[in-house]
């Protein structure tokens, strides 16, 4: 009987301890200033809202949905190209795409949990719940950050806080 369950549908959340630390780097290294190597390092945090972030992912198994009323024909329906809201394995579908996506930019994914990132050159932590990116580092790589991710999917900047 095919009860329609899904087991290989996941989407990961960061446990609520990875973002305790980002705060407490982000006091300890931002306005604390954090010495490393003889040099001042302010960090800070960077808050990012994806838009409309799970219609950036490909459907990847065949998805039907009906036509919007104005479209609708008798016995027509549309074959989803994206992900939408809605669908079981969009949140999975989302996580797949910005995953690759932080690789493609130099990130490394983290052991402990699938929505922690590490851009080692960049000195650069990241934590994603969802369509949030809260984001640690200096200045010039947060801007480094803001415009690449801007060139790939539709972001709203929520605020940056920290020193000055």
């Amino acid at each position: 009987m095919n009860t329609g369950k899904m087991d290989d549908i996941f989407a990961a959340t960061p446990p609520l301890e990875a973002l305790q630390l980002l705060l407490s780097r982000a006091v300890t290294e931002g306005a604390g200033y954090y010495r490393d190597s003889n040099r001042s390092i302010q960090k800070k945090l960077e808050f990012i809202d994806i838009r409309r972030a799970y219609f950036h992912a490909d459907a990847i198994r065949e998805v039907y949905v009906d036509l919007p009323e104005e479209d609708a024909e008798e016995g027509m329906c549309a074959k989803l190209v994206k992900s939408m809201y809605g669908t079981r394995d969009a949140a999975s579908n989302w996580e797949k795409e910005y995953t690759l996506w932080l690789q493609s930019v130099g990130f490394t994914i983290g052991k402990s949990s699938p929505c922690l990132f590490h851009h080692k050159a960049k000195e650069l932590q990241l934590v994603v719940h969802g369509d949030d990116f809260t984001l640690l580092g200096e200045t010039k790589n947060l801007d480094w950050f803001k415009k690449a991710i801007q060139e790939r999917f539709s972001v709203k900047f929520r605020g940056r806080i920290g020193p000055d």
